[in-house]
């Protein structure tokens, strides 16, 4: 099956500014991005992660859209999965019985998709944006 890592761990924050300051100043990692988290967005993508890590830490300020997860802030956090074939995953994982709670959706910075595991919890599955 083509999951290849971990892409992203998401934590979920009240503010992204202070996070920013906390995790890049205080914790010492680098910043990967900080970017609108699409046009118009109040929001922003903005990733941090340890120099020379594979894995970054998203600093995501839950909207309407994930309004579940603002409880979370201070919590337990969201695990992404980056796959290099969303719709060979997808097919896979259906003919497996996994529930798929947001299937694939095209984004411009990639195709995602939300799966529930055994214990109910939502793990995202990312695919990066065809070059």
């Amino acid at each position: 099956m083509p999951i290849n890592g971990v892409g992203t761990v998401s934590v979920f924050v009240g503010d992204q500014d202070r996070a920013k300051a906390f995790y890049t100043n205080v914790l010492g990692m680098e910043l990967r991005t900080d970017a609108p988290l699409y046009p118009g967005a109040s929001a922003r993508w903005l990733a941090v992660a340890p120099k020379g890590a594979a894995t970054e830490v998203i600093l995501y300020l839950p909207d309407q859209n994930w309004e579940h997860y603002k409880q979370t802030a201070g919590q337990s956090q969201a695990l992404t999965l980056d796959v290099s074939d969303m719709a060979a995953v997808h097919a896979d994982l259906k003919a497996k019985g996994v529930n798929f709670v947001q299937e694939p959706d095209v984004q411009p910075w990639g195709t995602y998709a939300i799966i529930q595991d055994s214990e109910g919890n939502r793990l995202i599955l990312s695919e990066p944006p065809k070059a």
